[in-house]
């Protein structure tokens, strides 16, 4: 038999920093090749919940489902929502980004009945069926929503530099032009208004207060910095609108926490 050599140690190691070096170099771009394909599914969940809502609009002079009650761009009632899913096609999952998948959860689909944490996404009691409830009852989605309430938002969102922008009632009419007005958006949120100096991730509000979970950004670059944000308007078309060019528009809370941005 001739002689048989295996491997030396040094080139075991050699062997491994070559693999370890692929793996830097490639991983980094398989991410962004992940987040590019989130972004892609994100941008036709927002187009196909505009469609629901143009569906509707269009049975009612134009006019949007409005929310009964005034609370956070993401809490959207239970009425509003099942209109969407009634236009065919759609089921709950579209009106959450995949780059946020804790957020698309039961309990915060059916955030107005209180559910316990932990909840099986196979909790199978029915919704209420009272209209009236359905329209106070609100799910925490995974999408802001610029729709006006019934009696009209207290405030409207802020616009640095520029006249305010509005909150949306109609696809029909709107104060500017329907290609150059927000409908809906990725979930921005911090805990302060400063770009630089604020946590993306740990934005405070009723998830908190109830199951200690925080509110956050869905597209994050590092797992800590906004990326930025898929945007429907009016008119229908998404928009890609990178972090460096959103502003902070709206808070609910007097001390900034949580901040919106877009």
């Amino acid at each position: 038999m001739g002689n048989r050599r295996g491997f030396t140690l040094i080139e075991l190691l050699v062997v491994v920093a070559v693999i370890a070096l692929l793996m830097a170099i490639l991983l980094p771009a398989l991410g962004a090749a992940r987040e590019q394909g989130r972004r892609a599914v994100c941008s036709q969940n927002e187009k196909n919940t505009g469609l629901g809502l143009h569906l509707y609009a269009n049975d009612y002079d134009g006019k949007l489902p409005l929310n009964e009650i005034d609370r956070w761009l993401f809490d959207v009632s239970y009425w509003t929502t099942n209109i969407i899913l009634k236009s065919g096609g759609f089921d709950r999952h579209i009106f959450y980004c995949p780059s946020w998948r804790q957020r698309d959860n039961i309990i915060f689909w059916r955030y107005g009945e209180n559910l316990p944490a932990g909840t099986a996404e196979e909790y199978t009691r029915p919704e209420p069926q009272a209209i009236a409830t359905q329209k106070d009852y609100h799910r925490i989605l995974g999408y802001f929503w610029f729709i006006d309430t019934v009696q009209g938002r207290t405030h409207p969102p802020m616009n640095p530099g520029g006249p305010d922008k509005e909150w949306v009632r109609s696809v029909v009419k709107t104060h500017a032009a329907p290609a150059q007005v927000e409908l809906i958006a990725d979930v921005t949120a911090s805990d302060g208004a400063d770009r630089t100096q604020a946590d993306f991730t740990k934005a405070s509000g009723g998830c908190w207060s109830r199951w200690q979970v925080y509110d956050r950004t869905s597209h994050l670059k590092n797992s800590t910095r906004p990326l930025g944000s898929n945007v429907l308007f009016v008119d229908g078309h998404v928009q890609w609108r990178n972090f460096d060019e959103m502003e902070h528009r709206w808070f609910w809370q007097a001390d900034g926490n949580p901040c919106l941005w877009w």
